[in-house]
Order: structure tokens, then sequence, then C-alpha cells
């Protein structure tokens, strides 16, 4: 697909930097114009800027729009897989889309709030689908999504909340619990120690991953004599914090700790910090580290617990558009295959001596079962 670069053109709107996709529009007035005029389809090679050429997706194709949590592009995990993922549906349908990463709160809520005071009426019959991912702009949300009732080309879609929006819009939730309870079990076959980094304690889903951890490293049920001991550490209190760290903090944080064993167990739980984490880890040269949301191939990472976003985010565009409709919340998780468990070979064939009991296949079978059955248990 031919495409025209504009980065020239957007120079005075917008910065792209670091591969982080990030879509920054510094004028109120230009971000509306781009809402109403739906001139673009975005996508990403490097740092330069691309629209899809006018001649191959019509200006009455559907357009799918993205707004992240702040300073979470690029990490490599959960927000870049929702990026492959819109991106991937817009290819099979040809939709257009045009994806945001604000760098703060209050840049995101003023996309949302140029958005929906454009959209709160129609002003063509051009279907649209608002995503927003994350939960910074929860309350917002909340309050002003009846603004887009009377607007019946307009759909919203909520990501990362288990709780249903009161009125117009729809809301998926992939729950962690269980893949990270699995993760946590098998932990001592790595090592009997570990350190959880979430990015801060007032995210649910960093909140879900840490007990479903917790819980499944402390259960027992991968026999070992060995004592055991878990730690965890928070980069900020904010819920938009912690997701970016110097490499400084990062230092500090994983130095603040006395281990008894030669390589600990790093969980780093916070988006594009965890890149920070690991990349220390190795440096270092004396932690594992898990991956998290999605597979990491280093011979410092064992294992990865899995979130399948893309996939689910692209299902739910599917439906969108062929269906014309959304369910009002939809709910996967371990039983459904959106999130998994996966160990990885290079390390094990490299490391075999580091770990610690035999990991049979029926006894793994038996704890991503009880996994199953702790997430379904899970906030009841």
């Amino acid at each position: 697909m031919e495409s025209k670069s504009i980065a020239s053109e957007l120079a005075v709107y917008s910065v792209w930097t670091d591969r982080c996709y990030r879509l920054r529009f510094l004028l109120y007035t230009f971000m509306i114009t781009l809402c109403v005029g739906l001139m673009s389809s975005c996508s990403k090679d490097g740092d330069t800027v691309y629209v899809q050429d006018p001649d191959d997706v019509p200006n009455t194709s559907p357009l799918v729009i993205v707004v992240y949590d702040p300073n979470s592009m690029g990490d490599h995990s959960y927000n870049d897989l929702v990026y492959e993922g819109v991106e991937t549906a817009a290819r099979q349908y040809g939709l257009r889309t045009l994806q945001g990463a604000p760098s703060s709160t209050t840049e995101g809520l003023m996309y949302l709030e140029s958005f929906l005071l454009q959209m709160s009426t129609p002003p063509d019959t051009i279907r649209r689908l608002l995503i927003v991912v994350g939960n910074a702009y929860d309350e917002y949300l909340r309050q002003n999504n009846h603004r887009l009732e009377s607007n019946p080309y307009i759909d919203l879609l909520y990501l990362e909340t288990d709780t249903p929006l009161e009125g117009k819009g729809s809301t998926l939730y992939i729950h962690y619990y269980g893949a990270m309870f699995e993760a946590g079990a098998l932990a001592p076959h790595f090592a009997d120690e570990a350190l959880l980094v979430g990015a801060n304690p007032q995210y649910k889903a960093i909140e879900e991953c840490i007990e479903g951890f917790t819980a499944g490293f402390n259960s027992g049920l991968f026999p070992t004599d060995h004592t055991l001991s878990l730690q965890t550490a928070y980069i900020s209190n904010r819920i938009d914090g912690g997701f970016i760290v110097a490499d400084s903090t990062a230092l500090r944080i994983l130095t603040s700790y006395q281990w008894t064993q030669d390589l600990p167990l790093l969980v780093p739980i916070c988006g594009g910090s965890s890149i920070v984490f690991q990349r220390l880890a190795e440096t270092l040269n004396n932690f594992f580290y898990m991956g998290v949301d999605a597979a990491t191939t280093s011979v410092f990472c064992p294992y990865s617990a899995i979130k399948h976003v893309d996939l689910a985010v692209a299902s739910c565009i599917s439906q969108w558009f062929l269906n014309k409709s959304l369910p009002k919340h939809m709910t996967f998780g371990l039983d459904d295959g959106y999130t998994d468990v996966v160990i990885h070979d290079i390390t094990n064939n490299l490391y075999p001596f580091l770990y610690k009991g035999d990991l049979t296949n029926s006894l793994r079978t038996s704890i991503h079962e009880e996994a199953i059955r702790k997430e379904a248990e899970y906030g009841r």
C-alpha cells in the first residue's frame, strides 16, 4: 500500500519520538480538525508519520480512534499490542485509524473532550469507534459518555475495566489474575526469591497482577524445601505514574534489597518502565526476569505471562464492523486462552543447573487448572 509522508507538514503540531508512536496534537483546534475531518489513517515506521493514500481507503470508510493512557506507548507490551490489534483489524476490513498517545492526563482529556464536543451530534453518517485504553480517564468517561447517545454513528469501547459503563459504551476486561497466579506458582522452579515492581498501586490491572502472582508464589503448588522470599515495590503512587522511569530510579529500586542467591527473579509490572528494568537486569547480570504481557526472548528471561490483548481488540473491532454493535461488557481470561504462561527453552537450555525441582507435564497441568479455578473465584 502506497503512503505519503506528512512528517514535515505535521511538525508544528505533532511529535513522534524513540519509536514510542507518540502522536501529540499540540493545538486544540487541530485536534478538532482531525476528529471532524477524519483526514487520515496512522501507521508507524521508525520516526516518521504516514497516512494511507486517499485512493486506497475511501473517506467514507469507518474510522477507529484510540486514546491511550499517558506515556504508555512504546512499552513493547500491553499498549503496543493494542496498537497492533487495531492496525491488524484495520488492514483486514479497510478501516481508517487515528491513534493518539498523550504525554499527560490533561492532554488525554483534551483529546477526549475535543472528540465528544464534536461528535455529540452527527456531523455525517460515517461510523466511528472510539477506543479508550486504560484507567486514567475513568471518571471523565463515566460522567460524559452520555453525550454520545444522540449520535447513532458513534460507538465507544473502554478497555481494562471490569465495571460496565452506564448508558452508551461497551467495556472489555481481560483478567490477568489466573495467568499471574500460574506464573507465581511456577516461580520457585526458577528462583527462591522474587521482586515484584508495579507502576503504581492505584491501577486495578496492576494490583490484580500483583495479587495473583503473590497468591501463586505462596500457594506451595510447586514442591520445594527451600525458603522462599517475595518483595513488592512501586515506582509511583499516582494512577498515571510509574510507566516511565529513569535508569537511576530503577537501579535504586533494584539495589535496595538484599538477596541471598545469585539470580533472584524480577517481575516488572510497569508498562514501558519494564524495558528499563529488563535492560538493567541484563547489564548487572544478577537477575532473571519474567516477561509480562508479551513474550520476551532473552537468556535472562526463563518465562513470560502473556496477555493477548491484540487478539481481543481485533476481535472487538471485527464484531463492531460486521455486526454493527458490541456487547455491553466482555470479560476474557486464562480459561478463554486470552492469557497464557510460556516457558522459554533458550534459558532452560543454557541454565538448567540453576533451576529447582522437576517441572513435569502433569505438575504444569495441575498448576494451570488450579490457576483457572482461582481466577474464577477471584473478586467474588
